[in-house]
Formats: C-alpha cells, sequence, structure tokens
C-alpha cells in the first residue's frame, strides 16, 4: 500500500524504452567539523512517512504537502527483458484530502519500465546499491527533467514535455545523480558522479564543465552525490560522498574512511572549488534555503557487512545483513547561515539519499536504499528494506531559541 557481459544485451536505447511506455519525480563560512554526539536534538521535531512501500526513492518534486513527483530507482533487477524493468517516474496527488494516496488517480504513473540495476552483481562493489531514475526537476513552465542512471551507456538526462512526451537527452556521457536548476532556471546543473566533474547544461546552449574535483585525504575518489544551488549567491554546493581507500602498501580496500566526506561550494562562473563543511561521513546530499541555512544527509555512520558479487540479494529468507552501509545510522544535519551550532535534526534513519524543502519549509528525504524486501538488521531485531519519503517539520534552524519554529 502507498500512504500519505551486461551491455550486449541491451538491445534497444533508453530513449526508445521511454517512447514506449509513455503513459506507464548555508552556512555563511566553511565549518570544520561534524556536529558532536552531545549535539542537542529537537525534541520538538516532527518526522512522518509520506509514502511508504517504494522501490527505491529517490529525487522528489514538492509542489504542496500532498502533490509530488517522485522517482524511484527501482529494485535493481537488471533484467534481460526490458519490459521487466522497475524504474519509475510517479505523480502523487491526494485528490480527496484524506491524506493518503490510495484512491483512484491519485497515483498517476508517469513512467515505468525504466532501468534499474545493482551495484553490487553490476560493478562487484560489495555493496546493496540501486541505481535507475535518481532525480527529477520541474520548470515553472511544466516541463520535467529526469536523470537517468541505466549503467554503462543507458545515463541520460531527458526532457519530458507537459503532455509526457519524452524529447531529447540535454547529455549522455555519464550518470548524473544530482540536477538543479540555476536561479533563473535557464540551465541545470548536474554531477557526474563516475567522472567527478559537476557541469551545467544550458536549455539553449551546449554543455560545459565547471569542475573535476580531486581526490580526498586519503586518496579516495571525490564521488559527488548531491548537490544545491545556493539562492542568495548562486554557487553550488556538492556533497562529496567519498569512494574506497586502498592502501598502496597493502593494497588493503576500506569501503569509505569516517570523516572524510564534505561539502564544498562552487563558484559556477570560474569554477573556484571551497571547503564548506568538513569532517562528514557519506555525505550524499545537500539544500539550502532561502536564509542561507545548509542542510546534509549523511547515508551511514561506518561501512557494515560487505556482500560477496554472487550474493543473492531477492532470497526473502536470507541473512539479514546491513550489505556494504550500517543501516539506520543516517542523518540529516542542520548548519545554520548565521555560523551557530550545527544541529543533528534526524538520526536513525535507514540509508537516507535525496533531500528536498518543500514550499511549506519543511523537508523531504528518501529513505531505504537497497533490494526492496531484502532482510536486514533493524534498530529492534531483523527487518526488511522499505523505500519511503519522509517529510521533517518542526525544527528551528535558529539555535538559541527553543525550536518550536
Amino acid at each position: 500500500m502507498i500512504t500519505a557481459s551486461r551491455a550486449s544485451r541491451r538491445g534497444a536505447s533508453l530513449r526508445t524504452v521511454l517512447a514506449l511506455v509513455v503513459g506507464i519525480t548555508v552556512i555563511a563560512t566553511a565549518c570544520s567539523s561534524p556536529p558532536s554526539e552531545g549535539t542537542a536534538r529537537r525534541s520538538s521535531v516532527e518526522i512522518e512517512v509520506v509514502l511508504d512501500g517504494l522501490d527505491n526513492p529517490r529525487g522528489v518534486v514538492v509542489i504542496s504537502e500532498t502533490d509530488f513527483y517522485l522517482a524511484e530507482a527501482g529494485t535493481g533487477n537488471d533484467p534481460v527483458d526490458q519490459t521487466q524493468n522497475t524504474g519509475k517516474l510517479t505523480r502523487f496527488k491526494d485528490l480527496n484530502g484524506d491524506g493518503d494516496f490510495d484512491d483512484a488517480g491519485e497515483v498517476d504513473r508517469w513512467f515505468s519500465l525504466l532501468p534499474s540495476y545493482n551495484a553490487l552483481s553490476f560493478f562487484g562493489s560489495g555493496r546493496d546499491e540501486v541505481s535507475g531514475p535518481s532525480d527529477v526537476l520541474l520548470h515553472r513552465d511544466g516541463r520535467v527533467f529526469l536523470a537517468v542512471d541505466g549503467g554503462f551507456d543507458e545515463q541520460d538526462l531527458f526532457e519530458i514535455s507537459p503532455e509526457r512526451r519524452v524529447g531529447r537527452s540535454l547529455a549522455s556521457r555519464s550518470n548524473m545523480n544530482s540536477i538543479a536548476f540555476d536561479l533563473d532556471q535557464t540551465s541545470i546543473y548536474a554531477v557526474e558522479s563516475a567522472a567527478n566533474r559537476l557541469i551545467v547544461l544550458p536549455l539553449d546552449g551546449e554543455l560545459r564543465e565547471i569542475a573535476t574535483f580531486p581526490e580526498l585525504a586519503n586518496g579516495q575518489q571525490a564521488v559527488p552525490a548531491g548537490l544545491a544551488v545556493d539562492p542568495l549567491t548562486g554557487d553550488v554546493l556538492v556533497a562529496l560522498f567519498s569512494g574506497n581507500a586502498i592502501d598502496p602498501d597493502t593494497n588493503e580496500v576500506t569501503p569509505f574512511v569516517l570523516g572524510d566526506s564534505k561539502v564544498v561550494r562552487v563558484d559556477p562562473a570560474t569554477g573556484a572549488v571551497t571547503d564548506e563543511i568538513t569532517d562528514l561521513t557519506v555525505a550524499v546530499d545537500v539544500a539550502v534555503d532561502e536564509l542561507g541555512n545548509i542542510y546534509v544527509v549523511e547515508l551511514a555512520a561506518e561501512p557494515a557487512d560487505i556482500l560477496p558479487r554472487l550474493f543473492d540479494l531477492f532470497y526473502p529468507d536470507g541473512p539479514a545483513l546491513h550489505g556494504g552501509y550500517r543501516r539506520f545510522t543516517g542523518r540529516v544535519t542542520l548548519y545554520p547561515a548565521d555560523g551557530g551550532p550545527a544541529t543533528v535534526i534526524a538520526d536513525g534513519l535507514d540509508l537516507p539519499s535525496n533531500i528536498t524543502i518543500g514550499p511549506d519549509h519543511s523537508l523531504y528525504v528518501s529513505t531505504g536504499q537497497g533490494t526492496p524486501g531484502r532482510p536486514i538488521p533493524g534498530p529492534d531485531g531483523p527487518t526488511r528494506i522499505v523505500g519511503q519519503l519522509i517529510r521533517i517539520s518542526n525544527f528551528s534552524s535558529d539555535a538559541s531559541d527553543s525550536g518550536d519554529g
């Protein structure tokens, strides 16, 4: 229920598949350290599940509290038959105001059968990580832009008309896990996670590379995972996730180093990159509100249970394993624009990924990365992966007040 070799197997292009399935979503100065364990939580913060039972929810467009476009990366099944693909773009709209999306016409599937694959079987990453449709934007003129990571040669940023006609692909050269409009909505910024790049895609011009991010402190690839545009300056904030660290003497691989992830600020005109927030762990997305407050999503606190490549992710009675990242250790942290103390406003989240600020000033966060239904360790014993869109509200960006804003 919804409440409030592989490349040779690809016979048709992603554009063809899409065409066939139409009808079938600041801190003002750098912060050098994360919030400590003693950081006060907001006792009044409200966290509620808006949508449940999703297949790897990712980017969301929040039109109102009851109206969303949502991209789902799918189950990671990576079928030979493309008509069995599970990635989706859906508009959810609570038409009768009853607080759920279970009634006729409230789940409007714009596209389904979009590519979906798992990094464990595809790359041998050791992690249960699903990719597919990754982010979505809604232009003020009604056009929808959808980033899809289908692996290898199936990585596109599609322009879709308000009538759901799939038009051009603005780029088809690397995975674009996060996209955002510039301030006047004439261009789209995108991070190419596999290439460690930030690019800009003018809606009526040529793609331009803005910056390539260097290796992090222990030699890891930077892996830009999420981005946001600062509404006060037009700068682009980029969350650098951090890749594997490899010991040059022993070749021992560490999946990620705690504290090496960070958020950087990029001047889109010059490409200049400066550290904004450091000492993070697998920062996966970032958002900035109209006052310049920054919100950072960290996927997990540490690695756990690296999986063998042939592990059966779809076996319902398999062992309850974390799958590369310790489950239920993700968090969202607020870094006030005035430079005040950072505040964890939500923690214990199950592998959160994308974050969006809604028109109601609430935060909308996608959670539940991994193979839907796979057994995992939970806070109170074994449970299963469930994709959810959650709403975080009733928090304050003023560290000195009572938190009832």
